[in-house]
């Protein structure tokens, strides 16, 4: 076996491309547990976790505002949750100044990826994919105002 042969990398050797994807695009850390991907929350992002049905309110607030980010359905036993990625922007986050149905996931927090090899309504989708040519996500402190609105 030649230097250059043991130096290519395969798929066996060779970087994971949801790490080149996710890591190299837009920063983020992945982890693998078996077959499954998560996105690591850490280094400033977070999620904003909040049932599917009443989101609509929190997504107008952000397109309004014109800082819309990507944001994931997870199916859970109590009905599909939508994750809207965002920026940790030091807002302070009192324990029961939230809405019960409400949580913001942050601090190494995993959150499970699409990998494709789902049915649709099986497994984590994303509702708005992360766009590369608009790298940023809101802030945190958007998106909880968006909460807040809702009925």
């Amino acid at each position: 076996m030649t230097l250059d042969q043991q130096l290519r990398p395969d798929h066996h050797t060779g970087p994971d491309p949801a790490d080149a994807y996710y890591g190299g695009v837009f920063g983020w850390s992945v982890r693998r547990q078996g077959a499954r991907l998560f996105l690591a929350l850490e280094n400033g992002l977070c999620a904003v976790t909040l049932p599917k049905l009443t989101s609509g309110p929190v997504r107008n607030h952000l397109s309004a505002l014109g800082c819309e980010g990507p944001s994931l359905i997870l199916p859970t036993q109590h009905g599909p949750r939508l994750a809207i990625l965002a920026e940790t922007d030091g807002e302070l986050l009192l324990r029961g100044s939230l809405p019960a149905d409400v949580t913001v996931l942050d601090s190494g927090a995993l959150l499970p990826l699409p990998t494709g090899q789902q049915a649709p309504g099986m497994g984590p989708e994303w509702l708005t994919a992360p766009d590369p040519r608009h790298r940023w996500l809101p802030s945190v402190s958007a998106v909880l105002a968006g909460v807040r609105q809702r009925p």
